[in-house]
């Protein structure tokens, strides 16, 4: 008979994870302007994380970016990445549903922000157009 090992679940622990692998995320005004209670809120967090995203993209498009918009930038591409080679399908799901549904929609920001994808989330994002 095969034994069944539980898998653990990320899902829950993406606020606390989004803001340990982009610290900058934490002192945005999209992460401030959050309730207590809506930082316990994976869904919410996440949708925050989106509009910080296009905002940090849509201005390094506006004017040259420095090198702390760069190293912030480059951690909120890697974190999105990183969940998206996750093995939770809520994280998973909360990558299509939470962030690539609520980032800025005007063309020239999303063809820039899907230059900057890596494999996993790029291959993702293309499933989701679809």
């Amino acid at each position: 008979m095969a034994r069944w090992l539980p898998v653990p679940r990320a899902y829950n622990h993406l606020p606390h994870l989004l803001v340990q692998k982009v610290p900058d995320f934490a002192a945005s005004p999209e992460y401030t302007a959050l309730e207590s209670a809506d930082l316990q809120l994976p869904g919410v967090v996440c949708g925050a994380f989106a509009q910080y995203l296009s905002r940090l993209q849509k201005d390094t498009l506006a004017r040259p970016r420095s090198h702390e918009d760069a190293a912030s930038l480059s951690a909120a591409y890697h974190a999105l990445e990183w969940f998206a080679t996750s093995h939770d399908p809520d994280v998973i799901n909360a990558v299509v549903v939470d962030i690539f549904e609520n980032l800025d929609r005007e063309p020239h920001v999303l063809e820039a922000m899907k230059a900057h994808l890596g494999k996993a989330s790029g291959q993702l994002y293309d499933t989701w157009l679809r």
